[in-house]
């Protein structure tokens, strides 16, 4: 019987890559997000079974729903993919403590939640697959070549996303410390981190000297693609990654060598 994945953040960029890419690999896919017609949107696109099921996995009640319907829908769970997640740019000194949370409980908290809500499941069919999308920046400050990207702070002090940054860094240890932990369970916990990917977002957001720029500071010459992410994503989530856990695949172009 084909396996079953669910995938958080599944309307757009990178999450809907992964969706659709795992459909394609023959699984059977559940893309989770807050709102239903981006999810019906990617149902339409893939090329297998996709259940879109409308939840906020920031909310404990709605993360037990879209593991129930999953096994409701499928009668099994074999793949959690983390995508879900949100950033948010502020001048340092005027970082705002709920925005803070805010991203924290996305990024972070949910992966975490997420994982413990789906882990019984995971762990029944003896050979789980966790798959949290993580980031470069998980690891690396953001290049100083790219601070006059960002609008200035004034008195405040220069615009960062010192949350995401933090979150993404936590999710990395927190991948970590779950592979140890379910290993025994025949369940593996990876990490796949972008660089920079050019998804619809980016591309309404950044001026296209910036990503002009960006490309130029990447050795490959050029942004990611979402479904180069995808890529990665599938492997780790794939029977052959049996013996990888506790990894960070990171996919940047050579981003991280500079």
């Amino acid at each position: 019987m084909a396996r079953v994945a669910v995938v958080t953040g599944a309307g757009s960029g990178i999450g809907r890559a992964v969706a659709l890419d795992l459909c394609a690999a023959g699984l059977r896919c559940v893309a989770v997000g807050r709102r239903r017609a981006p999810l019906e949107e990617t149902a339409a696109l893939a090329s297998g079974p996709v259940l879109a099921v409308t939840a906020d996995v920031t909310v404990a009640a709605d993360r037990a729903r879209a593991v129930a319907e999953t096994l409701a829908a499928f009668g099994r769970l074999d793949v959690l993919v983390n995508n879900a997640g949100v950033s948010a740019l502020a001048p340092l000194l005027a970082q705002r403590e709920e925005e803070w949370r805010r991203v924290m409980a996305l990024n972070l908290d949910a992966a975490f939640f997420t994982a413990q809500a789906a882990l019984p499941a995971l762990r029944e069919g003896g050979a789980g697959r966790i798959v949290n999308v993580g980031s470069v920046f998980g690891s690396l400050a953001l290049n100083a070549a790219l601070y006059d990207a960002f609008p200035e702070g004034g008195p405040h002090g220069p615009v960062r996303q010192p949350a995401y940054h933090a979150a993404k860094g936590g999710l990395l240890n927190l991948t970590r410390d779950l592979a140890a932990a379910v290993a025994p369970w025949g369940v593996t916990v990876n990490c796949v981190s972008p660089g920079m990917v050019l998804t619809d977002q980016t591309r309404e957001l950044l001026a296209e000297e910036v990503k002009g720029r960006l490309a130029r500071m990447t050795p490959m010459g050029r942004l990611g693609a979402p479904a180069e992410i995808a890529a990665a994503v599938r492997f780790l989530a794939s029977e052959g990654a049996s013996f990888v856990t506790g990894a960070e695949l990171v996919v940047d172009g050579g981003w991280s060598l500079w």
